[in-house]
């Protein structure tokens, strides 16, 4: 009879449990399952995967119980940093636990220590940078943890310099698309804002030197002038801003000095005539220099060789405007 009793309340038990379990399914759950030991098998893959180390990426090294191997070296471009003992050592690729391994199997292959424990340390990321060269106030590298927008990253760098080109390279280095080229405008910032693009860790920003044309000699303010965003300029837009000739000048026997593939070469300039209308205005190309003699040097400056050696003594490129 007890027996009966037992098998009948067991038969009890699991009809619950069915029902229990019916229940939590029509409604749309189901029992939590364990958590697996396993963290890659986690929903989304929360845990982030090592990252690789890449060329330019800064590493600190040390090594347990010998502080004199402790070091920072940077990754070449070849991928190989170059430690104290081993030499150029390929890290690249690797994770840092993998680098550690690596560092500690040559320390022992060469016999130099019985059981090394090394750790790597990527102190200085180049993949969570981004470079900005040329002409900015403060050109380096940037930490960029995720994608800003070019005009946010040139602010990082202190902004345009004064000869900076508006024409802007960026070069990607993560493989996302082809490198860009952005026209921005120091005149009209809804230009700027509409060629606003977005920069990446990683990624290479060059800002270029515009072209500078240099006018010299009897002009009230002497120096280099930026061509304008529009990538051009005529000789009475650069004299304007060289504040015109001065009143002891021989405007007509100026001197255009052109860059060839030899040097410069010296044409007549008959900057009288086209300030007064009476002959056409002249583009000028970058690099080139215009000077206008004082009626005293009007008669000496014949020949490019003379011109040359006038402007040298100028330092022309030290004065820029």
């Amino acid at each position: 009879m007890m027996s009966t009793c037992v098998l009948r309340s067991d038969r009890l038990l699991v009809s619950v449990l069915v029902i229990w379990f019916i229940a939590i399914s029509a409604a749309g759950q189901t029992p939590r399952p364990a958590v697996s030991a396993n963290r890659s098998s986690w929903p989304g893959n929360l845990v982030p995967l090592p990252t690789p180390i890449i060329p330019g990426d800064l590493l600190e090294i040390s090594v347990f119980d010998t502080p004199e191997l402790t070091q920072q070296v940077r990754v070449g471009a070849d991928g190989k940093a170059e430690l104290a003992l081993l030499g150029g050592v390929s890290l690249a690729g690797l994770t840092t636990q993998q680098a550690s391994q690596e560092i500690a199997r040559q320390l022992r292959d060469r016999q130099l220590l019985l059981r090394p424990q090394v750790n790597v340390l990527v102190k200085e990321s180049a993949g969570q940078g981004v470079s900005v060269m040329g002409e900015v106030e403060h050109p380096g590298m940037y930490p960029l943890v995720g994608p800003r927008s070019l005009l946010d990253v040139l602010s990082m760098a202190g902004g345009l310099t004064k000869v900076a080109d508006t024409r802007v390279t960026i070069q990607r280095r993560q493989g996302r698309e082809t490198d860009l080229a952005v026209k921005l405008s120091n005149q009209n910032a809804q230009i700027s804002l509409a060629a606003d693009v977005q920069v990446y860790p990683g990624d290479l920003v060059m800002v270029p030197r515009a072209g500078i044309v240099y006018i010299f000699g009897a002009v009230n303010r002497p120096g280099g002038f930026v061509i304008q965003e529009n990538g051009e300029i005529t000789l009475l837009q650069a004299l304007a801003q060289a504040g015109g000739a001065t009143g002891s000048a021989a405007p007509n026997h100026a001197v255009l000095l052109r860059k060839n593939g030899q040097g410069y070469v010296s044409s007549k300039l008959p900057v009288g005539k086209i300030t007064l209308g009476q002959d056409r205005d002249v583009e000028l190309h970058p690099d080139d220099v215009v000077f206008i003699p004082t009626n005293k040097l009007k008669n000496i400056l014949h020949e490019s060789r003379d011109v040359a050696t006038s402007i040298g003594s100028a330092s022309i490129y030290a004065i820029v405007h």
